[in-house]
This record gives structure tokens, C-alpha cells and sequence, in this order.
């Protein structure tokens, strides 16, 4: 939300409204009430609300491309054991040591990084990004180095890439909200844009080297060099954000208005959670039913009946070994891009008072998929199956996925809305945090997912 520009008392500059003299921080902060409501600058060319956009590819793109290439390079071919028949323990269980070392740094980051109020946020963001960029690199060069010999070794380096990789991410995502949160809200919705941007693009990247580029260690190369490039656009935006009048306007205002407040007390956290815990667990279910759904409960929905998910009896006219890329990934990655841009454009229910009404609307996705042809671990109980079209569930991934990109950009945008300037920021790192907190629960919860389908005697 905006900084409320009526709540802040700036002091004359010698000559504010001189048009000759470029804006800097300086002349904006030091700028009276009367001269900031008729110089407040605009974002030419939405220049801004771009650089955000790019910003929430960003946070995510490092991350969207380790796990999509995870399966086919470091289950099926970096750790696969040349001499044993079966698979170790720390194999079997890859993408669950993955959830496990990503979201617990990830989480506790975002947990520090709402207590922490010192440090220049520009410096903070460029020193993550920085981060994320060697470890970029570090996975691009082990591409080439063969690790046959030691892939127990190289699980734990891997691990801990992991670790270091979402601590870097976390203070970045943290960085961002908390930036955009004394912003107008559509420039808090153009991060959550380009967070879902981030997916769609990985999806498309996906399908073409799954037609193309059949060689795992060539295709984590590539995929890994493009996220290389959009992290290096990310921090030369950055220094462009120092330069562009708009931003430095509304980093001053928010300047201002925090050294008006003071550093915050423990007390004032508490007091902005009782304030605004609705629209916080808000963003928090959001996240939560879409990872306690995509992509595992999802990724294990066959077709019905179950002898057409052999080659042989195979029948739609999508080849099969992208069923899950188009069906999954590229359907819930473009609902959730247009979903979110709705946001822009239109918002339901226009009170932010009643916005959980459709976020408890969204748990009933849960059911719904469980009675799609859900068969975890190749069985299922006595749960029925109810939808038994697949194109049913196609339209069910479509629907969950555009209501994920749409309330997730509502709830963002109407969580700050209300607060002072002394307040915005800080709400927006609480928004961030619940974000990351929905995720991390989400996902934990999906490993147990597979229970209430496996209630009662074995029907598949």
C-alpha cells in the first residue's frame, strides 16, 4: 500500500519545487507536505512495476529450476549407484531431504528477517542475490566433474548448495516484500506475478528440453545458465533503482516515516499481528492448499481406468512422457500467471473483511482431487473415485491454479492495506513470512497426504 503521505510531517527544503534539480533521496525526503503531494513523481513507462516483476522471477527461478531438474539429473543420474541394484536410502528419499533442507532455512530466514531492521536493504538484496548467483555456478560446474566414486559425498554438497541456496533466497524474498510493502499494491502484485511468471517460463523450458535436449547433465547446464542471466538482470535493476526518481520518492517517504517511529519494539510486532492476523492467515492458506496439492497429490493422478497408463494402451494425442509437463506444470503455471494478473484488473470480494470466504472455499480443492484417480504408492483404499475423466481433472487443475495465482495476489495486496507508513513495511515482511510459512507447511503436510485414501481395504 501507499505511504500515506497526509501522516507525514517533512520539513522545507531551501527550494524543493525547483524543476531544474533532479529528485534524490536527499530533496525528497527533506521535502514539506505541500510540495510532496505536488511533486510526488510517476513511474514512467511503468519502469518500476517492471524491475518488480522481475524481481519476483527472481526469487523463485534458482529454486524452480534445481527442483524441476532434480529428478532427471540427480536422482536418475548424478546419484544413481553404479554397482548397486537398488537405490540407497538418501536416493529414494531425494526430493524429501530437498523439501526438508530448502524450507527449514528458508523459514527461519524469513522468521530473522522480520526482527532485523538494520543493514541497508539495497546492499542486503544485491549480497543475496550474490549469493544465489555462486551457487548457480558451484551446480554448473559440478555438472562436469564426475563424482561416480563419491555420490554420498556429493548428496551432502548438494545438501548443503541446498541450504545455503534458500538462506540466500529467503533474506532476498524477505527483502523484496518488505520493500514493496510501503509501495502502491500493484507493485506488490507484480512480485507475486513474476513469482508465477517464474513457473510458467521453467514449465516451457522444461517441455522444450524434454523434446530437444534428452541429456540430463546438458539440460541442468542450460537450465542453470538461464537462471544465471535472469539473477545478473536482477541486481543490475537494482542499480538502476537508485537512479530512477519514483523509487527514490517512495523510499524517502517510507524513510521518513520510520525514523518518526523508531526501531521497532517487540511490542509493536505484536500489536501489527493482532491487528492483522486475518489477512496474514489469509496469505498463509493460500500457499498452504496449493503445495499440500502441487505437485505431489497431483503428479500421482492416473488415468482412468488404470491398464491406459501402460505403453501400450496409452490413447490421448499428448505424448505421454509430457503428460505430467502439459497436464500439471505448463496447466497450473499459465492459470496461475493469468490469475494473479486478474488481480490488476479486478478484485473479489472488494472488502478485504471477507477474503476468507474464498481462502476456506479453497481447502474443498483437497477433497476434490482425492476423488480424481489419486493412487499414491500404486494403491488405494476405500475412498471412491468420483471423477474418472481426466479432462475433469484438467479443469480441476485449472481452476485450483488460477485461484492460487488470483486470491495469492489479493491477499498480498489487501494484507497492508490499512497501515500506516510506520506500518507498511513491516506487514509486508509478515505477508512474505506467512507466504514462505504456507509453503513450508504445505508441503510438509503432503508427505501424509496419501493417508485418508489409503483408509479401509485395498479397492486398487
Amino acid at each position: 500500500m501507499a505511504a500515506n503521505t497526509s501522516d507525514i510531517r517533512l520539513e522545507p527544503s531551501e527550494d524543493p519545487t525547483q524543476e531544474s534539480s533532479p529528485l534524490t533521496e536527499k530533496t525528497a525526503f527533506e521535502m514539506d507536505e505541500k510540495h510532496v503531494l505536488e511533486k510526488i513523481p510517476k513511474d514512467k513507462l511503468n519502469l518500476v512495476l517492471l524491475v518488480m516483476t522481475l524481481h519476483g522471477i527472481g526469487t523463485l527461478i534458482a529454486w524452480n529450476v534445481f527442483i524441476t531438474i532434480a529428478p532427471a539429473y540427480f536422482i536418475d543420474t548424478k546419484l544413481k549407484p553404479a554397482t548397486q541394484p537398488d537405490d540407497p536410502f538418501y536416493v529414494k528419499n531425494f526430493m524429501n531431504f530437498v523439501c526438508l533442507f530448502s524450507q527449514l532455512p528458508n523459514l527461519t530466514v524469513n522468521a530473522i528477517g522480520l526482527f532485523v531492521e538494520k543493514g541497508n536493504l539495497f546492499w542486503r538484496v544485491v549480497i543475496s542475490l550474490f549469493v544465489v548467483i555462486v551457487s548457480c555456478i558451484f551446480t554448473i560446474v559440478f555438472v562436469f566433474v564426475n563424482t561416480d566414486t563419491w555420490p554420498f559425498g556429493f548428496f551432502c554438497l548438494t545438501m548443503a548448495t541446498v541450504v545455503v541456496l534458500n538462506s540466500a533466497n529467503g533474506f532476498y524474498q524477505n527483502s523484496i516484500f518488505g520493500l514493496v510493502g510501503s509501495f502502491p499494491a500493484k507493485y506488490i502484485n507484480a512480485v507475486v506475478v513474476g513469482n508465477n511468471i517464474c513457473g510458467l517460463l521453467v514449465s516451457i523450458f522444461c517441455l522444450l528440453v524434454v523434446l530437444f535436449i534428452p541429456n540430463a547433465q546438458m539440460s541442468t547446464a542450460i537450465y542453470f545458465s538461464i537462471a544465471l542471466i535472469a539473477l545478473i538482470l536482477c541486481v543490475g535493476s537494482f542499480f538502476y533503482l537508485r537512479k530512477n526518481e519514483f523509487y527514490i520518492f517512495q523510499m524517502a517517504v517510507e524513510k521518513r516515516a520510520s525514523q518518526e517511529r523508531g526501531v521497532y519494539a517487540l511490542r509493536d510486532y505484536i500489536s501489527t499481528f493482532k491487528q492483522f492476523w486475518r489477512p496474514l492467515l489469509n496469505v498463509w492458506s493460500v500457499f498452504f492448499v496449493t503445495l499440500f496439492l502441487f505437485p505431489s497429490v497431483l503428479l500421482n493422478v492416473k488415468l482412468y481406468p488404470l491398464s491406459r497408463n501402460t505403453k501400450e494402451a496409452y490413447d490421448l494425442f499428448i505424448p505421454q512422457n509430457l503428460f505430467a509437463i502439459v497436464f500439471i506444470f505448463l496447466n497450473f503455471n499459465f492459470f496461475s500467471v493469468v490469475g494473479s494478473k486478474s488481480a490488476d484488473f479486478f478484485q473479489f470480494p472488494k472488502s478485504p473483511k471477507y477474503l476468507w470466504i474464498p481462502c476456506v472455499v479453497r481447502f474443498l480443492f483437497i477433497p476434490f482431487f482425492f476423488s480424481c484417480a489419486y493412487i499414491p504408492s500404486d494403491w488405494r483404499g476405500a475412498w471412491p473415485i468420483l471423477i474418472k475423466n481426466e479432462w475433469a481433472f484438467f479443469v480441476l487443475v485449472s481452476l485450483m491454479s488460477y485461484s492460487h495465482g488470483y486470491y495469492s495476489s489479493i491477499a498480498m495486496m489487501y494484507a497492508p492495506r490499512g497501515a500506516d507508513a510506520s506500518k507498511a513495511r513491516i506487514v509486508g515482511k509478515m505477508s512474505a513470512f506467512f507466504l514462505v510459512f504456507g509453503i513450508a507447511s504445505g508441503i510438509a503436510c503432503s508427505f501424509i497426504a496419501e493417508y485418508p485414501v489409503h483408509i479401509g481395504s485395498k479397492t486398487v
